[in-house]
């Protein structure tokens, strides 16, 4: 029983946790940067010479 406890825990936890990032500075990077590429967008690198 106590497994469960715990994992029940681990769960509502990670949630609330994912849920205040997601409000304060969010999860995601916009759909423009994804399409640029995060290495070029976060990082000011190139991943490929293509």
């Amino acid at each position: 029983m106590d497994a469960f406890s715990t994992i029940g825990y681990s769960i509502v936890v990670t949630f609330v946790i994912l849920k205040l990032i997601n409000v304060t500075i969010g999860l995601r990077v916009s759909r423009d940067e994804e399409i640029q590429g995060l290495d070029l967008t976060q990082h000011s690198e190139t991943g490929y010479n293509m």
